[in-house]
């Protein structure tokens, strides 16, 4: 599929050389890149466990993979002061009315932990009040809420770390709060009154500054407009009837999220509207662009299975990305496995504009 990538490759390494010939010591070449035209790639999710994160960047065929349990916190960088939680563990988080660690009494903790309230699957019909708004949760809402601008303000939440295709982390208690331009974090292990006071700086080159208890400040995203979407496992919700607010939260192992906070756009588009192989620069006027809901394309590019099947990949649609240079792509993904092993779907995509 890589038709034009080695011309590409070589015309490029020709321009550079041409203006590093043409500069003076005091010059400083710009050299702009010209966007990948076809490509196929295989998502290098991490195998079968799906441990991985994998961030792609369409327009120049990069992708970067980013194990999930890495990271327990995300703080917002843009004007609002929003944290989210680890979706792609299936992470829960309890608000409580106690306003210090030490009066949070751990038979509580036990009997949360009794109850299944924390637990993320199909039985637990209020699961989705625990968990991050899957589809925007810097707009729509966070399992923490409300950041309150002083300690004295802040409630204790209880944090369960997920353990959703990952290993089983100890239960923690925290308190996040602002200060000024900062977010405060105060983190326990569960049974402990002794905490651990960290202060996190907003970086607007990137959507979130990301935060694990062990390791402090992590790399987790490239910055923000040098990423397309992220191939995941993660938190998602559906309609039903059962639950409370009529949503149910679940996790998923194939989710496809779109860089709303990038500026990314998104549009599904129907094989029996037209298909892949004739959509072109003049059917980009005609669709309508999602920017804020990063589940557009979510889950919908495979069947779930059944008793009788496996999942599958469906292939009466495909997808058009609008990046935030204004390229636009169309792809669809062509397998859920890699000789036959999960964690490795494949896509293929081509610039239309």
């Amino acid at each position: 599929m890589k038709k034009n990538n080695t011309f590409r490759q070589g015309a490029m390494a020709l321009i550079v050389a041409g203006l590093i010939a043409s500069c003076t010591e005091n010059d400083a070449p710009t050299v702009e890149v010209p966007p990948v035209e076809d490509a196929f790639m295989e998502i290098q999710g991490g195998g079968a466990s799906f441990p991985n994160s994998v961030f792609v960047n369409l327009s120049s065929e990069i992708q970067n993979s980013v194990r999930r349990d890495t990271w327990d916190l995300a703080f917002y960088t843009g004007s609002e002061f929003k944290v989210l939680i680890n979706g792609t563990t299936g992470a829960m988080a309890y608000g409580t009315e106690v306003e210090d660690f030490q009066d949070l009494e751990i038979e509580y903790v036990e009997k949360l932990k009794a109850e299944g309230t924390l637990v993320l699957d199909f039985n637990n019909m209020n699961s989705i009040l625990y968990v991050d708004d899957p589809k925007n949760p810097v707009a729509n809402g966070t399992a923490l809420g409300t950041v309150l601008s002083s300690e004295s303000e802040a409630k204790v939440f209880i944090y369960e770390r997920g353990n959703s295709g990952a290993e089983e982390k100890p239960w923690k208690k925290i308190k996040v709060f602002r200060s000024g331009d900062l977010y405060i974090v105060q983190h326990a292990d569960i049974d402990s009154e002794d905490y651990t006071t960290v202060e996190i700086t907003k970086d607007t080159d990137f959507n979130f500054v990301y935060f694990s208890f062990e390791s402090g400040k992590v790399e987790v995203e490239p910055k923000k407009h040098e990423w397309d979407f992220v191939w995941t496992a993660g938190t998602s919700s559906t309609p039903f009837p059962q639950a409370v607010n009529g949503t149910l939260g679940y996790f998923f192992q194939d989710l496809v999220y779109h860089n709303i906070y990038g500026g990314v756009q998104a549009a599904v588009v129907m094989e029996s509207e037209i298909s892949y192989d004739e959509f072109s620069d003049a059917n980009v006027n005609g669709l309508t662009f999602n920017s804020d809901d990063r589940l557009i394309i979510g889950s919908s590019w495979r069947s779930g299975g059944g008793p009788n099947s496996g999942p599958a990949i469906r292939e009466d649609r495909y997808y058009v990305v609008r990046d935030k240079n204004e390229n636009v792509y169309k792809l669809r993904f062509l397998s859920l496995t890699s000789g036959g092993e999960r964690g490795r779907p494949s896509l293929e995509y081509s610039l239309v504009k």
